[in-house]
């Protein structure tokens, strides 16, 4: 007769085994705020093909996130009053989605205390108003770096969820050096190829 408990451990061994030994596609990542949504090859949606976006928000009420590949032409101090403390910093604004295109966010990462108010995405990494963080005072104490959005990308309850069963989407955990790098095409094609390892 087989001892359950051992037959139980070495089940438990080879499926932990073959999680951390998978490719990213065969992870059963589901959407959450600090997740990275990474636009299936396929994709038909020019605004978002080859895309890679920064779930910010994921629940009943619905989704939205950033795109943190598609750099604008635009210098955030173009949009920014004379007396802004921003003005200085040299900073691109990016194109964070379709949605509420006279919005202006910021994802900043601080040391240790966040401007209010703000909502964490990942370990130290806020979201917050470009307007927040420009009249913030401990704004040159605090900030390690951020990046500067023009509106969201959108999705209604239970839409997102719909578009990933469609097969538009893959669902990897986000890091802080990949939503800084700024890199338009790299980015995609760097996470498209760990998620494609697999098929």
């Amino acid at each position: 007769m087989i001892n359950p408990s051992r037959s139980l451990k070495a089940l438990v061994l080879l499926v932990t085994l073959w999680t951390l030994c998978a490719p990213l596609s065969l992870h059963a990542f589901a959407p959450a705020k600090g997740m990275f949504l990474v636009a299936d090859e396929r994709m038909v949606d020019p605004r978002f093909k080859a895309r890679v976006i920064l779930l910010i928000q994921h629940d009943a009420h619905g989704s939205a996130g950033l795109i943190v590949n598609r750099s604008s032409r635009l210098q955030l101090d173009a949009v920014l009053p004379k007396d802004s403390q921003l003005d200085l910093q040299g900073k691109m604004l990016s194109y964070g989605g379709p949605v509420e295109p006279n919005t202006l966010l910021a994802l900043v990462k601080v040391h240790r205390n966040p401007p209010q108010p703000a909502e964490e995405i990942l370990t130290s990494l806020y979201l917050t108003g470009i307007g927040v963080l420009d009249a913030w005072p401990d704004f040159d104490g605090e900030v390690i770096n951020y990046r500067a959005f023009v509106g969201y990308t959108g999705w209604a309850p239970g839409q997102l969820n719909h578009e990933m069963q469609r097969g538009s989407w893959h669902v990897v955990p986000a890091d802080e050096e990949s939503v800084f790098a700024g890199q338009d095409e790299t980015l995609w094609e760097s996470l498209n190829s760990r998620i494609g390892a697999g098929n």
